[in-house]
């Protein structure tokens, strides 16, 4: 296959990410839609506040709309979906047709949602096509090295995600663990005196998430 060049794996550690992102992102939307509908219409705030971006919606209703679908608000669930494609694209000859295929299934998805008059169903398929994403990942990549940079940059990113919305600390030391195995396998360059405090840190009774986050979003170097 080659040499996986500094670029080459900038793209596989972002489709990682993006991937996630859009997975965990999606999973608490949807969470999020029903506590509108049970108890509170504003909570999408909440969730605004949580992941670190801009309440640019003013409604739910318009969050509803404007989140999953709309391709001008960079933090959409179908813009991160579109950078995952655009750095999949590239990888093509690395990561296989047929696992970029499963991408492009879950931007179609998305869109088939927009127009629904039951958009829920349309949006539970982009997860199961993200699943199956990471599905073909184990399956079809032989490279071992740029099955751990995906899987890196999906540690990294649900680690941060998890940390952002407060996940229980067993979870988030779950996430720690796995994503250590990915960077110890990958080969990218990190900064060793963050992984060491990250591990000093996360082996404590009581987590200081922000602390841990800001750390995190330092490990990779450039």
């Amino acid at each position: 296959m080659g040499i996986i060049t500094v670029d080459k794996s900038n793209h596989l550690f972002w489709l990682g990410r993006y991937t996630e992102r859009v997975h965990t992102t999606l999973k608490y939307y949807l969470k999020t839609a029903d506590m509108m509908i049970d108890s509170d219409p504003n909570y999408y705030a909440v969730l605004c506040e949580k992941i670190g971006i801009s309440d640019v919606y003013g409604s739910s209703e318009r969050f509803k709309k404007k989140y999953p679908f709309d391709e001008t608000d960079p933090n959409s669930i179908i813009s991160n979906l579109n950078r995952a494609y655009d750095n999949a694209i590239v990888m093509r000859d690395y990561i296989g047709t047929e696992t970029m295929a499963y991408i492009q299934l879950a931007i179609d998805d998305i869109k088939n949602a927009e127009k629904s008059n039951s958009p829920i169903a349309d949006i539970m398929l982009v997860i199961d096509h993200i699943l199956a994403f990471w599905g073909c990942v184990n399956d079809i990549i032989d490279d071992e090295q740029i099955r751990n940079i995906i899987k890196l940059g999906k540690g990294i990113e649900r680690l941060d995600l998890y940390l952002c919305l407060a996940i229980p600390d067993y979870y988030i030391k779950k996430e720690y663990k796995r994503m250590k195995n990915f960077l110890q396998k990958s080969k990218l360059r990190y900064d060793e005196s963050i992984l060491y405090t990250l591990d000093n840190m996360l082996s404590e009774n009581e987590l200081n998430y922000e602390s841990i986050k800001n750390l995190v979003r330092n490990l990779i170097l450039e």
